[in-house]
């Protein structure tokens, strides 16, 4: 029987906000590794503690093929271990430390014709995500398992963190940078078309949050976005963490500003156009 992987990914505020640039792919195995690391241990994770995936880990949880899944699991794994991660103060453990660089992954271990391979997380890794008692992230795998855009887990990332506000305003150059932008897309329209629009469609199309989202200028130049979210559905009552719901509720969008502006009828006002698209909600 293979396993399945905690319904539950979980790590630290700082890691939310960390500032890295994964592939999907990347993406997809760091947050597999996450789910597997709190399954296969209720201790504490330390030094040098192997975590295995399996390609039936990836094959369940991902819904690819076993090429595909053995593509993820050994060639993806050689670039996981290549990558970096800065990690902005300040924190609590370490007050004297402004950011951390590190590695994700300190080593893989090959399983010879077991279909498995082991990920060793580097050191400085594990105090964000090990014994996390405050300012942490989670939510479950199955949210960002469809996504097929690596930007749009990382925003579903940093508003899943604020999920109990249902609005977070980010500066458009704290995002950049968090996203590890660097030169890529300095044109707004370019950024809006090629990464801001597809991740909100991907989190409305497959997450668990319905957003919206704003701009904030200052003249003519966008300077701040502000998203506004809320659930789509309570969570399915089932022992199998990857069970979708035959049935759910409605989907409920955010009536933000730009929203009734977008949905208004010819001629009908600003508060007409509320006022209507709240009654038809209601409905739901």
């Amino acid at each position: 029987m293979p396993r399945k992987p905690n319904v539950v990914v979980t790590k630290s505020n700082h890691l939310v906000e960390a500032t890295y640039a994964l592939s999907l792919a990347e993406q997809r195995l760091l947050l597999l590794l996450l789910a597997l690391a709190h399954v296969d241990s209720r201790q504490p994770l330390t030094v040098g503690m192997c975590h295995t995936i399996r390609l039936t880990d990836v094959m369940e949880v991902y819904g690819v093929s076993r090429p595909q899944a053995y593509e993820l699991l050994c060639q993806v794994a050689q670039r996981l271990y290549a990558r970096s991660v800065v990690i902005h103060g300040p924190f609590a453990h370490q007050p004297d430390i402004a950011q951390i660089e590190t590695r994700w992954v300190a080593s893989i271990r090959y399983h010879d014709g077991q279909g498995a391979l082991s990920l060793v997380f580097a050191p400085d890794i594990l105090p964000f995500l090990s014994q996390l008692r405050e300012r942490f992230t989670s939510y479950r795998l199955k949210s960002v398992a469809s996504m097929t855009s690596g930007y749009a887990i990382r925003i579903y990332e940093m508003l899943v963190q604020w999920r109990e506000a249902g609005s977070r305003t980010i500066e458009l150059r704290w995002l950049r940078e968090h996203l590890d932008l660097g030169e890529k897309y300095p044109n707004i329209r370019d950024f809006k078309n090629r990464i801001l629009n597809p991740a909100i469609a991907q989190i409305n199309a497959h997450s668990d949050l319905c957003v919206n989202w704003e701009q904030h200028k200052r003249g003519r130049v966008v300077y701040a976005l502000t998203f506004i979210f809320s659930p789509k559905t309570e969570p399915p009552q089932s022992d199998d963490p990857f069970l979708t719901p035959s049935e759910s509720k409605p989907l409920k969008v955010p009536l933000t500003r730009e929203y009734v502006q977008q949905h208004a009828q010819p001629g009908e006002s600003w508060d007409d156009a509320w006022e209507r698209l709240r009654r038809k909600q209601d409905k739901l």
